[in-house]
């Protein structure tokens, strides 16, 4: 892998870049400065300062590259990521379709994406979305990004979105709503979706109610699997 260019390799391209405009232009040091909008001193010290140990900003090369209508010294080289993780697809939401949720730990898909410094160490797993019933932010067949709310330890804040699960006759339907929190503390679940048929906000009691197990161990019909971290849609 080739290591990354050092100021003393970013300063001589430079040099030898101004010098390729001088003699091509039959400009002075001072004569590209001026031009360029900028005091002579800004490159004649450049050039002619041999103790110097700085390189041009990227602004002051981009004023020279214009003035002379040039490429810039070294067009910047986008850096590959090479500390891709690999993340399940563990399944799809889609509002009125039966789904399993987080409970299907197993996949025969992984996505390929760039680690969240924000959760180092929590695992994801991924959804693909289905329908519409939230196309304002995740058009369908956007992947979204998942963790946990038992690995993230605490209780989802106004703002984000969230994996909801309803169950209904031993059924259970995974779909994606985004929370808003009340002074009263009562939990507002929206959709936020261009079909009128998904327009209605769920409304619950308390946070306590979407989180955390029951005592007798039995689920209610909403509760809160995972906050949603990171998305990869088609633009």
């Amino acid at each position: 892998m080739n290591s990354k260019p050092t100021i003393p390799d970013v300063r001589e391209k430079q040099r030898a870049w101004i010098n390729q405009i001088r003699d091509r232009f039959g400009e002075t040091y001072a004569g590209i400065a001026r031009k360029s909008g900028m005091a002579p001193s800004t490159v004649v010290r450049f050039m002619n300062d041999e103790t110097a140990t700085h390189s041009l900003s990227a602004k002051t090369e981009a004023k020279i590259a214009a003035a002379f209508n040039v490429e810039p010294a070294a067009k910047p080289a986008l850096e590959p990521i090479s500390d891709f993780n690999r993340v399940p697809v563990i399944g799809y939401v889609q509002a009125g379709v039966f789904q399993h949720g987080f409970s299907q730990d197993y996949s025969s898909e992984y996505v390929s994406v760039s680690p969240d410094h924000r959760y180092p160490n929590l695992p994801r797993v991924a959804f693909r979305v289905r329908g519409d019933s939230m196309d304002l932010l995740y058009p369908e067949g956007t992947i979204v990004l998942a963790v946990r709310i038992n690995d993230l330890a605490r209780a989802p804040k106004t703002g984000e979105k969230v994996v909801v699960i309803r169950q209904t006759n031993g059924d259970q339907e995974a779909t994606i709503k985004q929370i808003e929190i009340k002074e009263d503390g009562k939990v507002v679940l929206w959709p936020r979706s261009s079909n009128p048929e998904f327009s209605a906000a769920i409304v619950l009691p308390s946070m306590a109610d979407l989180v955390e197990m029951p005592d007798n161990g039995c689920r209610p019909e909403y509760w809160i699997e995972g906050v949603i971290i990171q998305s990869i849609r088609p633009e």
